[in-house]
């Protein structure tokens, strides 16, 4: 018996990473399960599993195992050559699996070199099947950086979809500068929020703090230099200067830049002020959000910015620079952005979102609104569908 028509999404690592990337994928293919239309598969990076398990959750199945790459961060000869070795193997793996599971949509998130053996199955298989990548703005800047080989493999891929997807206008024109993508090719589509998940986390008694009610201001983002939390730590020391008491929490994925953050705490005497939180799950970051006085994003560069959206939901306001899709989330007009690396004017940002008054909760709830009403995975995930049909 043929399987229904699928839709496959791709990740590059696995499932239990944390980050945005994974939340986008996970909430697109929960809307897909609702809708009913096309059956969302997920593939995920694995590499501790030499062969493909498979599981199936809340109507969604679930696939893990490894994928070759043509090219890796150095050995690049090494990397093509086990590559090539193992490519026809790898093409008829994937070309099976397409077929078996008819998929009619690939949806690649996160561009990387990886998704080759992906794109050459699915580019010569002979069928009609929609390949679309989803560019979320880190993998951009990488092949910006990256050598040639890297980004002729990638101007490949993305020259042979049917259609990218970008996540802000801003991402948008840098993968069309970056990568030479035709404007026509690329389509801008926000992301959104899951708002079953963020009502849930009102039921969440967290705090970083245990029991003890303390106000304390909060940054979510991966530990590393363009998220902008040295830029924090400086302008957090000039707020402590100035008579504040709350404290800072700091939560993101480990990095080895973790380490630079709290030698930089240690230097501005804050090691008692500023309390790290590295690798903490989705539903626990939430909660510290929806319990923080204020969120502070100080990104030197940033595609979109998801917290953004589900602090605003949650009715925390946010302080945050003009970077990137940042201005697109929060509308150009929001009173609390302020320049790149501009530690005195975050700090000073920060200290009039906390001052009390009618203006502040009038942003609070004006932003409440219009995450509401402009960024769900059902608005996100109809725009998406619009290609895959």
């Amino acid at each position: 018996m043929r399987n229904s028509p699928s839709i496959l999404f791709m990740l590059p690592w696995s499932l239990s990473a944390v980050g945005g990337v994974n939340q986008v994928v996970i909430n697109l293919a929960r809307e897909a399960a609702k809708h009913g239309r096309l059956r969302p598969i997920i593939f995920s990076m694995d590499w501790s599993r030499p062969e493909w398990q498979y599981s199936e959750v809340e109507g969604i199945q679930w696939v893990c195992g490894r994928q070759l790459s043509p090219l890796g961060h150095g050995r690049t000869l090494r990397h093509s050559i086990a590559f090539l070795s193992g490519a026809l193997r790898e093409l008829r793996t994937w070309r099976r699996f397409l077929d078996e599971q008819n998929v009619q949509v690939v949806n690649m998130h996160y561009l990387v070199t990886s998704y080759l053996s992906m794109a050459l199955a699915s580019a010569f298989s002979g069928k009609q099947r929609r390949i679309v990548y989803s560019v979320h703005g880190s993998d951009i800047k990488y092949f910006r950086r990256a050598g040639s080989l890297h980004r002729a493999v990638a101007r490949w891929m993305l020259k042979h979809a049917d259609r990218v997807v970008s996540c802000s206008d801003h991402l948008a024109q840098r993968t069309q500068g970056h990568l030479g993508v035709p404007a026509g090719t690329v389509r801008t589509i926000l992301n959104g929020i899951n708002v079953a998940e963020l009502q849930l986390c009102a039921q969440y008694d967290f705090n970083p703090f245990g029991d003890d009610a303390i106000d304390y201001l909060v940054n979510v983002a991966t530990y590393e230099e363009q998220k902008g939390q040295d830029v924090l730590l400086h302008a957090y020391r000039q707020l402590c200067d100035a008579g504040l008491q709350m404290p800072l929490v700091i939560i993101g994925r480990r990095t080895a830049y973790l380490d630079v953050l709290r030698e930089l705490a240690r230097s501005l005497d804050l090691q008692e002020r500023v309390l790290f939180l590295p690798d903490l799950d989705h539903e626990t970051t939430l909660c510290a959000i929806r319990h923080a006085r204020a969120l502070v994003q100080p990104s030197r560069e940033e595609a979109f910015g998801i917290t953004l959206l589900e602090s605003g939901f949650l009715g925390t306001p946010v302080v945050a620079t003009r970077t990137g899709g940042i201005p697109e989330v929060l509308g150009e007009d929001y009173p609390y952005l302020v320049d790149v690396d501009d530690a005195a004017a975050l700090a000073a940002s920060i200290d009039a979102v906390l001052t009390p008054g009618e203006a502040n909760d009038d942003l609070v709830r004006r932003m409440q609104t219009r995450v509401s009403e402009q960024f769900t995975w059902a608005r996100a995930y109809a725009d998406y569908e619009s290609l895959w049909r």
